[in-house]
């Protein structure tokens, strides 16, 4: 395949990655098996790309904007998407791990099953979305602004949010279905008609925090700090 002619088509190489990248158009491509880590992306238009079996780790999406994206299989590892936009995005069977979306906004996704072990979303909005199967164990939503988002487990277990840190968050009718919030950091929050029932918050760390019209029926509060 030549390169104008893959250029029409799905982008299969770094070097041509790194040249619509450069160009700024990448909208609309469908972006397919091979390696990029700590590719330079920022502030780049991924308007309804889908990304297939790519390893991105280390990638660096600053002030990026990804609506309607599909992400399939791939490595973002500790790749970085602060400020960012994600609007519809749909990611499945990837690794997100240590993913920075500090400041960003996430609307209307829906992301699982994917590993988001140590995910930054701190002082970023939430919105609409769904983190399904996800394991979100250690991640951080210090001050983030989350609406209407779920967190969903498997269907034999929960979804874990262990150690997760909420401090200082403000969430509003979140439903924290089948989730584990062992160990979890709640201090300073503030949570507004959320779902909490059946939810385990055993030693998590709710000082402060601040609960208006929740459901809490079957909370397990065992060792937590009140």
């Amino acid at each position: 395949m030549s390169e104008t002619g893959a250029d029409a088509g799905v982008v299969q190489s770094r070097r041509q990655l790194e040249r619509l990248v450069a160009d700024d158009e990448l909208a609309g491509r469908t972006i397919q098996g091979f390696a990029a880590p700590g590719l330079l992306m920022r502030a780049v238009d991924l308007d309804s790309v889908v990304l297939e079996r790519v390893d991105l780790q280390d990638a660096d999406g600053e002030d990026a904007r990804l609506e309607h994206a599909d992400l399939r299989q791939c490595d973002l590892r500790r790749s970085r998407w602060c400020g960012g936009l994600w609007n519809r995005v749909k990611a499945v069977d990837s690794d997100l791990t240590q993913i920075d979306l500090s400041r960003a906004q996430v609307l209307r996704c829906n992301l699982g099953p994917v590993r988001l072990g140590k995910a930054g979303f701190s002082g970023a909005r939430l919105q609409g979305t769904t983190f399904l199967a996800s394991e979100l164990y250690g991640a951080d939503f210090r001050r983030a602004v989350l609406t209407k988002v779920v967190f969903d487990g498997y269907e034999s277990s929960t979804v874990s949010l262990s150690r997760a840190d909420f401090t200082g968050a403000a969430l509003f009718e979140v439903d924290f279905r089948r989730a584990n919030l062992y160990g979890a950091s709640l201090r300073e929050a503030l949570l507004f008609r959320c779902d909490l029932r059946g939810v385990n918050l055993s030693s998590a760390d709710l000082r402060g925090a601040r609960m208006v019209g929740c459901l809490t029926h079957g909370v397990d509060l065992d060792d937590a700090q009140i």
